[in-house]
């Protein structure tokens, strides 16, 4: 029998003022490690805890480090024997600040990796390099981890129908070079978009028992004589898919604030009562974040539904929470929420559902939240977007959304076609610019001034690296 081995990761998720998740997988039943240390040699590393990986669970698994110092410097590793690893195997993280403390930081965002080679592309390579040069803290990837349903691209040859067949994407997306360099060396928040199950997935009715992807789609598979299994979306193809995703990306995020419910394999249900989703929400120092899940609860049909009521409600609920103590405030969406354009033909983005698009805004400007940025990406091309939320006491409160994506992926220049929202609740809508080629964004978050600044810098590949000036954000006086 083979030496168990470190299949993908490390990594740090669920990073916090006082805690983080480390995580890996094994390529079989195993132990998980975690090493700790205050040293960049390691030699004063202490065995900070274990996990048993199993089969259950692809072999993944997390140990949650707690009781850490606010703002301190440590060194982590990971083995699957009882043995101390050697220095070049430990990696540096940093806390976080204590809550609601105004202490500036930079991190990284962006979407879409579909590995063109076997390298795994030059985006993530270049962000390697950048973690020391811009002292990012964190990285927040998106959507489309993974491209499951690109049979070209994924490892598979075909597009991913089982669980065993969605964890083997994953084995192949994030063991490229460039994402195991990538993956311990910076901490990481995730959400996720389509591609992790199916292009432009959605539920046909709310009680989530058929699932569907456009029908274009369907045709093109048929056309190219893919087995109907491939062609069609069956909600235990969702099920696998999404346990994947757990094992994965959920697995080491911040705990969710209404979690979905495992059946007796681990899979989630999907029932029309249960209004649990991949929501999460945390902090870094005086800047608070709400990651949405825009997809487990999405509805197309008769009815038509992006988030849950339950999903709502928290997101409502940790708005009024954080509108004092937190005055830079970023809402995580998978999809555009103020970039709309004329030729988005399958209005997958919140385009396609102007009810719940309008019923945020309105929440936003009534209850006058102010220093709110959107993070967004899936549009295979980058933008920044200025407005205004129009409150009914009179007052005009500035509102952005800053989108980075495709890490790797092919331009889609007709995002270009930027439409203005109608809508009585925003004012003043301004494209700052738009950006095709493969990119990432850099948020500088400055509480050294006041009132606090917030700087949004494009880096873009097209015939090498460039860099966008940066966006200068300010909340109002």
């Amino acid at each position: 029998m083979s030496t168990p081995k470190i299949l993908l990761g490390p990594l740090v998720g669920g990073l916090s003022h006082e805690g983080a998740k480390v995580w890996a997988r094994a390529d079989a039943q195993s132990t998980l490690y975690v090493w700790l240390a205050s040293r960049a040699d390691g030699k004063d590393a202490r065995l900070a805890g274990n996990v048993e990986l199993a089969a259950r669970d692809g072999h993944a698994g997390v140990v949650e480090l707690t009781r850490l110092k606010p703002e301190t410097n440590y060194f982590y590793a990971v083995s699957l024997r009882k043995v101390r690893p050697k220095r070049e195997e430990f990696h540096r993280f940093i806390t976080f600040p204590k809550p609601g403390s105004r202490r500036s930081f930079s991190f990284v965002f962006g979407s879409c990796y579909l590995p063109p080679d076997e390298h795994g592309g030059k985006t993530m390579g270049e962000i390697s390099r950048r973690v020391e040069a811009d002292a990012l803290r964190f990285g927040l990837l998106l959507g489309d981890q993974i491209y499951a349903d690109i049979a070209a691209q994924n490892g598979l040859g075909r597009i991913a129908v089982t669980l065993e067949e969605y964890r083997t994407v994953y084995e192949y997306a994030w063991s490229r070079p460039a994402m195991r360099v990538l993956l311990p060396n910076l901490p990481l928040f995730m959400t996720l978009d389509d591609h992790e199950v199916d292009d432009d997935w959605h539920w046909r009715d709310p009680d989530r028992r058929w699932a569907d992807i456009p029908l274009h789609n369907k045709f093109l598979r048929w056309l190219k004589g893919i087995p109907p299994q491939q062609r069609h979306l069956f909600p235990g193809r969702i099920r696998a898919a999404l346990k994947a995703y757990h094992e994965h990306q959920a697995m080491h995020a911040p705990e969710m604030l209404i979690p979905l419910e495992p059946d007796e394999s681990g899979k989630f249900r999907f029932e029309r009562q249960d209004e649990g989703s991949l929501a999460y929400s945390f902090t870094c120092g005086g800047a608070a974040f709400f990651v949405l899940d825009t997809r487990t609860m999405r509805v197309k049909g008769r009815e038509r539904s992006l988030l849950s009521e339950g999903q709502w409600k928290v997101l409502q609920e940790w708005f009024l929470s954080v509108r004092e103590q937190y005055p830079v405030k970023f809402l995580v969406s998978s999809g555009t929420v103020l970039h709309p354009f004329w030729l988005d033909l399958t209005r997958d983005r919140w385009t396609g559902f102007p009810a719940e698009r309008e019923r945020l805004l309105e929440f936003l400007a009534v209850n006058e939240i102010e220093g709110v940025r959107i993070l967004t990406g899936d549009l295979h091309s980058a933008h920044a977007v200025s407005a205004e939320l129009k409150c009914p006491s009179g007052r005009r409160i500035p509102i952005w959304e800053f989108c980075s994506t495709p890490f790797e992926q092919t331009p889609m220049f007709i995002s270009n076609t930027y439409l203005p929202i109608f809508s009585k609740w925003i004012g003043n809508q301004k494209k700052l610019f738009h950006q095709t080629g493969q990119n990432f964004g850099i948020v500088h978050v400055d509480f050294d001034s006041t009132p606090p600044r917030v700087s949004f810098s494009l880096h873009y590949n097209k015939d090498g690296w460039k860099t966008l000036p940066s966006v200068e954000t300010v909340n109002r006086v």
